[in-house]
């Protein structure tokens, strides 16, 4: 089974595990005050929960330490992902962890399964959202509720001293588009709950800030691996990242530097 839409992670990043570490990375950034937003939206320890597009495994750590009377449905295309799940995850939650394979659009679960759903940087990729927030809705009980945590390209990150991303950020939305992701989906997902059925939908922000986690948490995301795998790819140019790589070293040597990030996260309601 091959990965769905715009994202595979054997070929992301310039190396494998260099994108296992960035996708670490980005669970840690923000885990405090994602499991925060989750709380209030309604999630509580013993209730059944399906993760949609759960990765390599460490956001599911965190809900297995989080809801440790809970049991977690780990589901996820990526072969190579889900390999890496289920040697990461063998000592971690016993029977509370079920890992599947297969794609959020047609998870082939029973309807009416789960509390609570969670897709975490899924819906950019996938070429069809809304078929997947329906299969979601699908398996939630009635009652049940989904948030969506996911990005926007044009509020990814704020940085001083600037950093000069504008022409590779187009550059890499068209890239993105092609394969079928839309790295602007952050602004639809209200609209992408409501299209799928859901109700009582709301949209937070999780906002990070090197002031407060330090600047080091956010290191492994200043890794051009993607963008330099698209150089290798022939679908960005090297004239085109010059200036952001120029712009990208500037930061990182300078003396003084602070950087913000926004996550947004996005609550729908399965109708009782």
């Amino acid at each position: 089974m091959q990965a769905e839409g715009s994202y595979q992670a054997s070929t992301y990043n310039l190396e494998l595990e260099a994108e296992i570490q960035r996708l670490k990375a980005q669970v840690l950034l923000n885990w405090k005050k994602e499991a925060r937003t989750l709380n209030w939206f309604g999630l509580t320890d013993g209730m059944n929960v399906l993760e949609a597009g759960s990765g390599p495994g460490f956001f599911t750590e965190k809900l297995l330490e989080l809801l440790p009377n809970s049991s977690i449905t780990a589901v996820e295309i990526d072969p190579v992902l889900h390999e890496k799940a289920v040697g990461y995850l063998q000592d971690k939650g016993g029977d509370r962890v079920n890992r599947i394979q297969a794609s959020i659009a047609d998870t082939g679960l029973e309807d009416n399964t789960f509390d609570f759903a969670i897709a975490r940087l899924l819906f950019v990729h996938l070429p069809d959202p809304v078929a997947a927030a329906r299969e979601i809705f699908r398996i939630l009980k009635p009652g049940g509720k989904l948030v969506i945590i996911d990005s926007d390209a044009d509020l990814f990150w704020l940085t001083n001293p600037p950093w000069s991303v504008q022409i590779v950020r187009e550059k890499f939305k068209q890239v993105m588009a092609s394969r079928g992701g839309d790295l602007s989906i952050g602004r639809n997902l209200c609209r992408i709950l409501k299209q799928a059925g859901f109700a009582n939908v709301d949209l937070e922000a999780v906002v990070s800030h090197s002031d407060i986690i330090g600047i080091e948490a956010f290191q492994p995301l200043l890794d051009s691996g993607p963008i330099l795998q698209m150089v290798k790819q022939g679908l960005i140019s090297e004239s085109e990242i010059a200036s952001y790589l120029v712009s990208r070293d500037e930061f990182v040597a300078a003396g003084d530097r602070l950087m913000m990030s926004f996550w947004l996260m996005a609550c729908g309601e399965k109708n009782k």
